[in-house]
């Protein structure tokens, strides 16, 4: 038998009670999943159902209260009745674990580094974990390059892990909270998206990039940022990225070819130095022309060269490894295999690589 609505007259202390029309604006639910929420007189079902399913699954359990009564539902019964909530009171949804919530990964981290946590934990510093949070988005891109959700799931907690430790730290220096850098972050893009959460309009993508460089200019000004328009551009991201990055700001500025055929006839040119390079020194600097072109080349056809690159190693990863498992059925050692056995395992680990794209 369901309580009807003379039951939350005594709300229990977890439970958080929003209301229908303070959620109708919103896309996310302004509190963790992990309380029980009563949404005072729900509106519009299929919109909540919208929000809703960004955190709980299709199946989770709600309680719909009215003055008659109450009526048990699935979260997927609000995408297919729009008159579900007239003479609705409440809307009850029961709590996801407690896991599930940013808060609880919060806590987590915090008694990791609090007085009782874990010694290795307690000693981490801003600076030390550096080098951890690099290896981390590498791990990340390289779910992604493989378009493996599980790894790229875990690798998200992974780099989140250290977005938490980092926050944890500042807070137990003194320095600043995690709503400093969410206020920060949250501010930065609003202000950065007029056209979406100013006065609305419809623009295209590349309007949009357009926009953004304009604004972040406008930013430094503002903070009387002295430096040329390249600065605050990570010197510690990879060659291929940065040099992608400087080329798309300048770009900006006008600072570009004006035809990919003046991009080709520059790389025909720096391969022509390259050959003519005599000492290493010489060769290393029209080595790092020839890559810069290709570079423009690349940003020319809207592709980040850097994924490109990585996409190019684990190809060559899969089709190496393909190889070297047909010598081990063989109970053979891969030094061993003659070189036209080798291109044709190789070419064979080509031709399957294809059949899945199709």
């Amino acid at each position: 038998m369901m309580e009807n609505i003379s039951d939350l007259d005594r709300i229990p202390e977890n439970v958080t009670v929003l209301s229908g029309a303070s959620l109708s604006p919103l896309r996310h639910l302004p509190v963790p999943p992990s309380l029980e929420i009563a949404i005072r007189e729900p509106r519009q079902p299929r919109c909540l159902y919208e929000m809703l399913r960004e955190e709980y699954p299709a199946d989770h359990p709600l309680r719909l209260l009215s003055a008659e009564g109450g009526r048990e539902l699935r979260l997927s019964d609000l995408d297919t009745d729009t008159g579900l909530f007239e003479g609705a009171a409440y809307l009850v949804i029961p709590p996801l674990p407690e896991q599930y919530a940013f808060e609880t990964f919060q806590n987590t981290v915090a008694i990791l580094r609090g007085p009782h946590g874990c010694p290795w934990d307690k000693k981490q510093t801003h600076r030390s974990l550096r080098d951890d949070i690099l290896q981390e988005v590498y791990e990340l891109l390289d779910g992604l390059d493989r378009d493996d959700m599980e790894m790229t799931v875990e690798e998200l907690g992974d780099v989140l892990l250290h977005i938490v430790m980092q926050a944890q730290i500042g807070i137990d220096n003194g320095e600043f909270t995690m709503g400093d850098v969410i206020a920060h972050i949250n501010d930065k893009i609003i202000y950065r998206h007029e056209h979406v959460f100013g006065s609305p309009e419809e623009i295209s993508p590349e309007q949009v990039m357009v926009r953004w460089e304009q604004i972040k200019q406008k930013e430094r000004e503002k903070k009387n940022k002295k430096g040329g328009m390249l600065d605050g551009i990570s010197k510690a991201m990879p060659a291929l990225s940065q040099a992608y990055s400087y080329q798309k700001r300048a770009s900006k500025a006008g600072f570009d070819w004006e035809t990919e055929e003046d991009i080709w006839g520059k790389l025909s040119e720096e391969l022509s130095e390259y050959q003519k390079a005599v000492t290493p020194e010489e060769k290393e600097e029209e080595l790092g022309d020839i890559l810069f072109c290709i570079v423009s080349l690349a940003r020319r056809q809207k592709i980040d060269p850097e994924t490109a690159l990585r996409m190019a190693n684990l190809k060559f990863y899969h089709r190496l490894h393909y190889v070297e498992q047909q010598a081990q059925e063989q109970g053979r050692d891969l030094f061993d295999i003659p070189a036209e056995e080798k291109e044709r395992y190789w070419n064979e680990c080509k031709a399957l690589q294809r059949e899945r794209k199709e």
